[in-house]
């Protein structure tokens, strides 16, 4: 595609999953706001029961990925039929497992917590907060797999309105069910699980009437959705489960480092805390660019063009490298606003976290481009193992080493133990430039033959 064409189509794919990522973060950001006024209890409550959501999600993450990388090869190469069948395996595996969950978290909420948490206050406000909310896992089982092939088809548009449409009915749930407004019962945690479950149901059915009435050809014959072999599933399987393993291990290996900043002292902890906090809404802006990537690359390989491959290629490691200075430009100018805003300004909290920011803003150019290779190309490309070898790799071999030696062996000052950090993307640029060059991550995708 030509320069006017491919900017065109990236802005129209990027925006509204930038728009959707800041929505859903902002959900999150809402549901803690409002819960955290009932208590200490209740707020320990709900995230220990949401850690079972955590789990359920690096599979349906993991097998969305999966979804999203076969669909938008599919796609480009207009093979309608090999979108049907992704489809019926993808919501095979998310459905059964949401089914699986919801009787879980309905029929078993006290066994559920008790995995989680000993204390008996916390396990009592989380048993009817579990219970009301399980309906909601089998609603992502659908909404997810909808979601994401609706991102192979470059139709992302339907993707912020339901964001936008969930953020408004999680607003006006919550406030009526958690604390008792528009003449609905004060319900407390269980009015927070009502408010989500409505909000997962809002969003299931502006996907649904969208699905429908745009006749999308993925739902054209629902009999050959499920008319999959099994050596085609097995296939469809050899991908999603490395890509939910790498999620599993990132986020595992990523709970040690704040082990290690927790022995560190409290002021460390705190501010890495918060740290944990930007450092995801920052990345929204680097991964909504990959996410783009992936679909418009994955689409142009379907296609075979292998030429118009690697000059997307080249023009997305420039918008990653651009973006990556300008957010860091950016951050660097709302430190001080930022610290203020926790109410730690002139305490050694704020001052550890201005170093770690200063630190952050150096190295977010090559963040983006390890992104962009990582969560963009080489997964366009089906390129998984490789994928599981930069990502977790650079956390388990890279950082989490230098972490716990430069924190709980050497014990150094904070900055220098999160630069570790730098040292991980530094792993990633060289190995994925090599990679990248070489043109060994890009692979047709079949499931006959992967």
């Amino acid at each position: 595609m030509d320069r006017r064409e491919f900017y065109a189509l990236t802005i129209k794919t990027v925006l509204p999953l930038m728009m959707q990522s800041i929505l859903n973060a902002s959900v999150n950001f809402i549901d803690q706001i409002m819960v955290g006024q009932l208590g200490v209890s209740q707020i320990a409550a709900v995230g220990v029961a949401n850690k079972i959501y955590s789990l359920f999600y690096l599979v349906l993450y993991g097998t969305c990925c999966a979804c999203v990388m076969f669909v938008s090869q599919y796609w480009g190469k207009r093979d309608i039929d090999g979108v049907q069948k992704i489809m019926g395996m993808t919501l095979s595996i998310t459905v059964s497992l949401g089914v699986l969950v919801t009787i879980a978290t309905g029929l078993f909420p006290r066994q559920c917590m008790t995995l989680f948490t000993d204390d008996l206050e916390v396990i009592e406000n989380g048993i009817g907060y579990l219970r009301a909310i399980s309906a909601s896992y089998l609603l992502l089982s659908f909404i997810y797999p909808f979601n994401y092939l609706l991102r192979g088809q470059t139709r992302v548009r339907i993707v912020l309105v339901t964001a936008i449409g969930s953020v408004f009915m999680n607003i006006f749930a919550n406030y009526a069910f958690i604390f008792g407004n528009f003449g609905m019962p004060r319900l407390e945690v269980i009015g927070a699980a009502i408010g989500t479950v409505a909000t997962r149901a809002i969003e299931i059915s502006i996907l649904i009437i969208y699905l429908v009435y745009s006749r999308n050809e993925a739902f054209s014959n629902i009999r050959k959705m499920f008319s999959y072999r099994k050596n085609e599933f097995v296939t469809f399987l050899k991908k999603a489960i490395p890509l939910a393993s790498n999620e599993f291990l990132w986020g595992v290996g990523t709970s040690v480092y704040l082990v290690v900043y927790g022995h560190m002292g409290t002021e460390e902890l705190a501010a890495m805390s918060i740290m944990t906090t930007l450092i995801t809404m920052v990345q929204t802006f680097g991964l909504s660019l990959s996410s783009s990537a992936a679909v418009i690359v994955g689409n142009e390989i379907g296609k075979g063009n292998k030429e118009s491959v690697f000059i997307c290629g080249k023009r997305f490691h420039r918008l990653a490298v651009g973006t990556g200075l300008v957010i860091g430009i950016l951050l660097y100018f709302l430190i001080n606003p930022i610290v203020y805003a926790y109410s730690i300004s002139g305490t050694r909290t704020g001052e550890l976290l201005s170093a770690c920011l200063t630190i952050m803003c150096c190295y977010l150019p090559l963040s983006c481009y390890n992104s962009m290779n990582v969560e963009g190309l080489f997964r366009s490309g089906g390129d998984i193992k490789f994928v599981l070898l930069m990502d977790t790799g650079g956390i388990w071999f890279v950082g989490m080493p230098l972490t716990v030696l430069f924190g709980d062996v050497l014990v150094l000052p904070l900055a220098i133990v999160y630069s570790a950090y730098v040292f991980v993307e530094i792993y990633k640029l060289i190995i994925g430039f090599i990679r990248y060059r070489s043109g060994r991550w890009l692979h047709q995708l079949s499931l006959e033959n992967v």
